[in-house]
């Protein structure tokens, strides 16, 4: 029984892999909508093996290591192969591989970083993954955007190809970050964090997955804002 215990955050952590997996068969077939999907339940598995191993106080020497190559795969190399399809440009499209190169650098640094336990140095790769995967959602979802990805392909391979270096920048960039891991619940030591998740829901209710990228804009500017940096010194 304490085999079983112990190992289910480990399984959960799989079961990101698998989403991943999964993800990149789909986008090879460029079925980027699935795929998207895919990468989302991947997100939803990556937040629960964590929260599991800490509500049934159990952890394993192959439990970090784990979830750093199953992070790899789901939000290193799924995202960079997605924006690959999206540009969709000879000349381009290789700009995405930038992004599972410094996703492995993040995932890497993270391993050994002891500072980042209660706040984040760089953009987490899963938030990096969400952002790059809300884009064929949001065309699939909008006539208005999807149409101008059609009538104005060399301005997407552009914007896909800044975006790339932008995202990969951010992963290994300097700047502290929140974590939405809360020591406790009082407001204010976790106003940020509330303000991030009330305005979320309701920029989700409202633009629905055009909303990711505002989410992760007003994320880094609230992270600068709190700076968490000052936080892990008190």
């Amino acid at each position: 029984m304490n085999a079983i215990k112990r190992n289910i955050p480990n399984a959960i952590t799989s079961l990101n892999l698998l989403c991943g997996c999964i993800a990149l068969v789909f986008t090879f077939h460029n079925e980027l909508v699935l795929a998207s999907w895919m990468v989302i339940f991947a997100a939803i598995a990556d937040l629960f093996d964590g929260m599991s191993a800490r509500l049934l106080k159990v952890s394993s020497p192959i439990g970090k290591e784990l979830d750093s190559l199953a992070d790899m795969v789901s939000f290193g190399v799924v995202p960079g192969m997605m924006v690959f399809q999206l540009i969709n440009n000879t000349y381009f499209e290789w700009v995405g591989l930038c992004i599972p190169v410094f996703a492995a650098l993040r995932l890497a640094n993270f391993n050994i970083d002891t500072r980042q336990k209660t706040s984040f140095i760089g953009v987490p790769t899963p938030a990096i993954a969400l952002l790059i995967a809300s884009f064929p959602l949001i065309l699939a979802h909008s006539d208005m955007w999807n149409g101008m990805y059609l009538s104005n392909i060399t301005l997407v391979c552009w914007f896909f190809s800044i975006l790339s270096v932008i995202c990969s920048a951010l992963m290994v960039s300097p700047i502290r970050l929140l974590s939405m891991k809360a020591e406790n619940l009082s407001w204010g030591v976790n106003k940020a964090r509330y303000i991030l998740v009330l305005f979320s829901i309701l920029a989700i209710f409202v633009f629905q997955f055009s909303a990711v990228p505002i989410i992760m804009l007003l994320y880094i500017v609230l992270s600068l804002i709190a700076n968490p940096a000052e936080a892990d010194h008190e």
